[in-house]
């Protein structure tokens, strides 16, 4: 098995809190994970660690076999490290063309002047139009941001991450909000990933959790309490009490 990211006892304490207690887990290359636990678990905290928005207080980080406690965000970006945010970060006057194209730019090391002469770099526009493609937005490519359903939205913001050329996406909530008549759209986009990229999902729709993930780490209290297979956390008697429930 091949390593993407890493941690090793990671701990975050606030004073006298421990938010994140002693946290150690592998995702493999290609991993398809998702992350569960109830609300107050020290999963938001856990992955502002991973991403460098908080410093641990102790513990490693490893993207890749690589240590990058101490790097800041956007170092972790450009090392392969990408998330999406459980609210949307778009431009809403933008078009999904215009957005993509914006990330794909900035992975090629290209200035932020590309909007004026869009049409005029055909890597760019290929790339772009390559990524919304995979993610079924070529139809609204062309229209502003804000006139999209709100699935597509959070279909347009994965598929951003992805143009950023990550090794390792952290998709934090990526059904928040979205109509449940949408939500096998999301399904049908995060199944769309390319397999050499690792996922890790933080998700609240078990649905779509058991749909999606492979391999299933339940916190709770800021600690791994359970890992294993869908049908091992399903049948965990400890997450049923404390998460799932016995339904």
């Amino acid at each position: 098995m091949t390593v993407a990211l890493e941690t090793r006892l990671l701990q975050r304490r606030f004073g006298g809190l421990i938010a994140t207690s002693d946290v150690s887990f592998v995702l493999p290359v290609g991993g398809r994970y998702a992350l569960i636990g109830p609300n107050g678990a020290g999963k938001t905290t856990l992955i502002n660690l991973l991403t460098g928005v908080l410093r641990p207080s102790s513990g490693e980080i490893l993207l890749n076999g690589v240590d990058i406690t101490g790097t800041r965000q956007d170092q972790r970006v450009a090392a392969g490290l990408v998330r999406t945010f459980q609210i949307n970060q778009l431009f809403p006057a933008m078009t999904p063309l215009q957005s993509v194209a914006l990330a794909t730019a900035r992975l090629l090391g290209l200035d932020g002047n590309l909007l004026r002469r869009l049409d005029r770099n055909q890597e760019v526009v290929q790339r772009s139009v390559e990524v919304l493609e995979r993610f079924g937005l070529m139809d609204v490519m062309s229209q502003p941001v804000a006139t999209l359903a709100y699935g597509r939205q959070r279909l347009l913001e994965i598929a951003l991450a992805v143009a950023c050329g990550p090794k390792v996406l952290l998709l934090d909530e990526p059904a928040a909000g979205v109509p449940e008549g949408e939500r096998d759209g999301i399904l049908t986009g995060l199944s769309a990933l390319p397999r050499d990229i690792a996922v890790l999902m933080i998700e609240h729709d078990m649905d779509l959790v058991f749909r999606f993930a492979e391999h299933i780490l339940v916190l709770a209290a800021g600690a791994i309490l359970s890992e294993g297979s869908p049908a091992e956390i399903a049948a965990d008697p400890k997450v049923r009490e404390v998460y799932l429930g016995h339904a």
